[in-house]
């Protein structure tokens, strides 16, 4: 039986895990001896986490702000209008195209396919009124019951548009939530007699609160039948044709609305179509090649602040080396080796740097929290980017810690002993 002696070092097995622990306590040692100093390593690496941690913030923030709003406009719907939604070159070549009409809506109700529902979107604006109360800049919407099949809205109150309605000039009105709310305030709507745009209408239903897509309240709207729409605001405004189709088939549905439309427009094989079918992963896509520039241009700022950080660890870390030879010196006389003076400074540089993320990381929420607060995007920093800043900065100061380290470790033990 070998007994070992009560003065033998750790076993080889816990030996790393010993010198691991020895320099972690080494390390903060010298960081807290050092208060100054480690607080000018850290202030590059910290304004770089920051940096990051609020760009990764507002962008996320800014992308769910965006799908939200074009979920408004629904995954299974596509919508002809005149002119494209994204443009890209020449705009003139769509001025002059013909508006869409009712007769484009027949055609496409004639004989559909693939075609759920189709529905004429007239839009104005106007004063409503009820009573004594007047709102301004009111927008006013024509369409007819299959609306809601192709929009993102539910009822409320009382009901929507019936077919005979949507297909005439019925005086009936459905009213967005912030509509009724500033016209009745906690009364119930359902019957009342209102005036849009100086004509009566009887308020038949009321729908949920939206919010606001691309900076527009979708509750301060009024819906109205197509055929009134057009009698008080004019049957030559251009039209939006909203179709809903299955969300599988949303291809197959688009060629058969260019067939349709092409036919009943009587467009020749050479001739362009003088209309747009639009979707809104047009515009998700559209979005993404915007931001993805940008997103490289802010991250690329946010690496060069890191990397002026780690420089400046690199060069607080050479200075530690030289004002602690003797010290290196004298640890190396007494048996410690290479590895282990090696292990100190990589695990003190890691250790300055993650000071400074960690500072980072809570600078960034505060920008990201704040820009929350003032504007309109949901910047909310996610904790795996908190987690990632902070493991990132410890990896830049691995990286610019090596050769500060591998030189401390390399220094010989005479000469550093010799070292004033």
């Amino acid at each position: 039986m070998i007994v070992r002696h009560p003065l033998a070092g750790p076993r080889p097995f816990f030996r790393p895990f010993v010198e691991v622990a020895s320099a972690i306590r080494t390390a903060a040692r010298g960081v807290v001896t050092h208060r100054m100093r480690t607080s000018l390593s850290v202030l590059g690496v910290g304004i770089g986490v920051a940096t990051l941690i609020a760009i990764f913030a507002i962008l996320d923030g800014l992308t769910a702000s965006f799908s939200k709003q074009i979920a408004q406009l629904g995954a299974q719907t596509i919508y002809v209008s005149s002119h494209p939604w994204v443009v890209r070159g020449n705009w003139w070549k769509f001025r002059n195209r013909p508006r869409l009409t009712m007769h484009d809506v027949e055609a496409l109700r004639k004989d559909p396919k693939l075609l759920r529902a189709v529905a004429p979107v007239g839009f104005g604006g106007g004063e409503v009124s009820f009573g004594s109360e007047r709102l301004g800049g009111v927008q006013i919407l024509g369409t007819n019951a299959e609306y809601i099949d192709t929009a993102s809205i539910q009822v409320e109150l009382g009901r929507f548009l019936s077919p005979l309605e949507g297909e005439g000039t019925t005086s009936v009105a459905i009213l967005g939530a912030e509509v009724r709310e500033n016209l009745f305030r906690r009364s119930d709507p359902i019957g009342a007699k209102i005036r849009v745009g100086g004509q009566q209408f009887t308020v038949v239903g009321s729908l949920k609160a939206q919010g606001k897509s691309f900076g527009r309240s979708l509750d301060n709207q009024v819906i109205i039948p197509i055929g009134a729409f057009q009698r008080g605001f004019g049957n030559r405004r251009d039209l939006t044709i909203a179709i809903a189709a299955p969300p599988e088939q949303l291809g197959r549905a688009e060629d058969e609305i260019i067939e349709t439309l092409r036919r009943a427009r009587r467009l020749g094989a050479g001739v362009d179509d003088n209309f747009s079918v639009n979707r809104q992963d047009m515009l998700a896509r559209m979005f993404n090649e915007e931001t993805a520039t940008l997103f490289g241009v802010a991250v690329a700022i946010g690496l060069i602040t890191l990397l002026v950080g780690g420089i400046g660890v690199m060069n607080i870390m050479l200075v530690a080396v030289t004002e602690r030879t003797r010290e290196i010196g004298v640890r190396r006389a007494i048996g410690a080796r290479k590895r282990t003076i090696l292990l100190q400074f990589l695990v003190e540089a890691m250790l300055v740097a993650m000071v400074g993320g960690a500072a980072g990381t809570v600078l960034g929420v505060l920008i990201a929290t704040m820009v929350s607060m003032a504007t309109p995007l949901a910047a909310d920093p996610s904790l795996q980017a908190s987690v990632g800043g902070l493991l990132f900065s410890g990896l830049v100061g691995l990286l610019f810690g090596t050769w500060p380290a591998w030189r401390a470790a390399g220094l010989d033990p005479i000469e550093a002993l010799r070292y004033e």
